[in-house]
């Protein structure tokens, strides 16, 4: 019976800018490989700043980057297929003649996806090889390595060292009896199932030497592939240990050009489309030749910003793909009371304007108070986050920046006829009188360190209601 997942594989986290969508990626990502709900350890890493006798979320997060089962990649408008699955790349030749040469390089996706060959512990595979090997020898049957009719040319395992791993071979191709060291299986085997070794002369040397390949080469690679197929029986047919889970978090999904990135990939992280699945597919890679497939135990976690203009274009195979999760402004996961100020009022009053004025996608998120201790550090977000957020949302119209102020005396609007020096000047008929000319108050102005500056944004009266004492 197959058990429901925790967590989706494919999962978007969208939102307005400052909602801590990349934040909450570490929750997902560590609730995901330790199989707990996020909500645990979201509520886990809220507490960490009590006594604790565990590693903290973020701390055991960098662990698993570092074992490599968390990758993390950042799309934009020039990352293509070549990064993200494998490309050929120019590499300058050490030598120091400044040649320049051409490999094959595999991208995050495909080493991610390849790490499912690394979730079983290869001395534990290795000891049950052995374990099985020894059996079949005690039941007196003859163990063949090679693959041929020629009586003459049989390759055998004779013996089996049980606690190193080790095999003797002996057979009609030579009277001697060869041993083959766990060392140089362990060096191998992952390399091998990764395609990376195709052929007994792909099997290099243990120490330096004028040869190319192994001395015993020959007998390796059939071994490897005996290896192999008693894994694969083993993966299908025994209990297997628990297999490890493997995140990729993608941020910013929608600026890369998705079809681009991900090519004929994009069919194979569907659920059903995993390796293990029913209607697992492979598709055969367009550099190196090679079948690839995604396991079942790789999950994407991608953040998407609302705010940006190229969500429009997010592909629609994409969104079919994906299970979408909503993160919106929360203003109670910032301090209530600075200096006289409720930032939590500030912060859903101007988000009640920004709706009215253009829409919900387009919200100021909690994050951008998370450095606010003080009225120094409240302007101080105003001048740098805030006001240049609106600026970019609104296209610089200050009579809605200004709305969204509250009218709070920010933005100093002063009639047009200000700035008119000569009569032939107003008379132009490209002159609009009533317009009026906005600018942002100077930032050693005393209103940016007044309390009542940010009270009027959220108390409904406006600059001149009552005034602002200078």
């Amino acid at each position: 019976m197959k058990h429901p997942r925790l967590h989706p594989l494919n999962t978007i986290l969208y939102g307005p800018p400052g909602t801590g969508k990349t934040y909450d990626t570490i929750n997902y990502a560590v609730a995901i490989i330790e199989g707990k709900f996020v909500e645990d350890v979201k509520k886990e890493r809220a507490e960490e700043g009590k006594e604790k006798s565990h590693k903290g979320v973020k701390e055991r997060f960098d662990g698993y980057r570092k074992e490599k089962q968390i990758e993390m990649v950042t799309f934009h408008q020039n990352y293509a297929y070549e990064d993200f699955i494998e490309g050929i790349r120019p590499i300058l030749d050490k030598g120091g003649a400044g040649d320049v040469k051409y490999e094959l390089r595999k991208g995050v996706f495909r080493e991610i996806s390849e790490s499912e060959s690394e979730t079983w512990d290869i001395d534990e595979l290795l000891q049950a090889f052995a374990i099985s090997i020894q059996k079949e020898l005690e039941s007196g049957r003859e163990i063949k390595l090679s693959d041929t009719d020629d009586e003459n040319k049989n390759i055998l395992i004779e013996k089996v060292d049980l606690e190193r791993s080790r095999f003797w071979l002996g057979g009609s191709v030579k009277s001697d009896t060869y041993t083959l060291v766990k060392d140089m299986i362990m060096r191998d085997y992952n390399s091998f199932c990764k395609g990376e070794i195709n052929s007994p002369e792909d099997i290099k040397p243990a120490q330096e030497s004028e040869s190319d390949k192994h001395g015993m080469s020959q007998y390796y690679y059939p071994l490897y592939k005996r290896i192999k197929q008693f894994h694969a029986d083993r993966q299908k047919h025994a209990d297997r240990q628990k297999v490890k889970n493997y995140v990729l978090i993608i941020d910013e999904i929608n600026r890369g050009n998705i079809a681009k990135i991900f090519g004929e990939l994009i069919t194979l992280i569907e659920e059903s489309r995993r390796l293990g699945n029913e209607e697992a597919t492979k598709v055969t890679l367009p550099y190196s030749g090679e079948s690839f497939g995604v396991p079942n135990n790789l999950y994407i976690i991608g953040t998407m910003n609302t705010a940006d203009r190229s969500i429009a274009l997010l592909d629609t195979a994409l969104r079919r793909r994906f299970e979408f999760k909503e993160m919106m402004p929360d203003p109670s996961q910032i301090k209530e009371d600075i200096g006289g100020v409720n930032l939590q009022e500030l912060l859903k009053k101007m988000n009640e304007r920004i709706r009215v004025l253009f829409d919900r996608e387009h919200q100021i998120g909690h994050t951008y108070f998370f450095s606010v201790k003080d009225m120094d550090s409240l302007k101080k977000a105003f001048q740098n986050k805030i006001i240049p957020l609106l600026q970019e949302y609104f296209y610089d119209n200050w009579e809605k920046i200004d709305l969204v102020l509250n009218q709070n005396g920010f933005i100093d609007g002063k009639p047009i006829d200000k700035f008119i020096d000569s009569d032939r000047f107003k008379k132009s008929e490209l002159i609009d009188e009533q317009r009026k000319i906005y600018e942002i108050l100077s930032e050693d102005n005393a209103k940016w360190i007044k309390p009542e500056s940010y009270i009027n944004i959220y108390n409904g009266k406006q600059q001149g209601t009552e005034s602002i004492t200078e």
